[in-house]
């Protein structure tokens, strides 16, 4: 697939699982985001097909294409939210498309607790700009779920927010886990991997060059697989007990 002149993806041949949470990794510019966007049917593919439910997304009539984002979400890297509009208009436009019968009083009903929640009832009368990068972040997560998608695609949900704003999204994140949400998120944050990942993608220059169940991956014999792995993740601080392992490449390299 090519975007401005540039290959950003070359012969990708994916599936996600229902009820499975997926993370992809990679370095910059690998083409994660295009993945994801392709996945979720924001940016129409050169060539192939994206299938849900068996059916060509691309291909699909107007009405099967609105079902299918009804129960489809998505969180964009940079919150995309309309800064023309309040949080409350924000997170009312899905629920206007996709309900257009749900009475203003149901309306209000699910965007109060929505906003009660993840702690930002005080700012639904607020646009954008006023909020923090966090609240930012937060509430375009909330959009994302006000319509009770089933599948989530998460692009870098967690990047450049403090410490209680990304333990509140993780916090969400985890709920949806529980709920048997398909979930397929780009993140380079371990905590998040740990806590959500069934399934870990690992790209390199527009290609997948590893992809299954999160353990297996991990423990890859794939020397660029295991070099991608340990200098995304030791970029950060501190690390889980399972991440840990995966830098450990002796131990890592004998396990299974």
């Amino acid at each position: 697939m090519t975007l401005g002149g540039f290959e950003a993806l070359r012969g990708v041949s994916l599936g996600f699982a229902e009820g499975k949470s997926t993370v992809i990794m990679g370095p910059s510019g690998c083409g994660k985001s295009t993945l994801l966007k392709v996945a979720a049917g924001l940016i129409p593919a050169d060539a192939g097909s994206v299938l849900y439910k068996g059916k060509n997304i691309f291909q699909m009539s107007e009405r099967a294409a609105l079902d299918m984002r009804r129960s489809n979400g998505f969180v964009f890297q940079d919150g995309a939210l309309w800064e023309n509009k309040t949080l409350y208009e924000n997170l009312a436009l899905p629920l206007q498309i996709h309900f257009p019968g749900l009475s203003r009083h149901e309306m209000d009903r699910r965007i109060a607790r929505s906003l009660e929640h993840a702690g930002l009832a005080e700012s639904a009368k607020e646009r954008p700009t006023a909020l923090s990068g966090g609240e930012r972040k937060v509430a375009a997560f909330l959009r994302a779920l006000i319509t009770d998608p089933t599948l989530l695609f998460l692009d870098e949900p967690t990047l450049s927010i403090d410490h209680a704003m990304t333990a509140k999204i993780n916090g969400m994140i985890r709920e949806l886990k529980a709920r048997g949400s398909t979930i397929v998120a780009v993140t380079h944050d371990p905590e998040l991997t740990a806590q959500l990942a069934d399934r870990l993608v690992v790209m390199d220059a527009g290609q997948v060059i590893a992809a299954g169940d999160f353990d297996d991956v991990r423990q890859s014999h794939n020397a660029r697989v295991r070099a991608i792995l340990s200098q995304l993740l030791g970029q950060i601080a501190s690390y889980d007990t399972d991440l840990l392992q995966l830098l450990d490449g002796e131990g890592g390299g004998q396990e299974g």
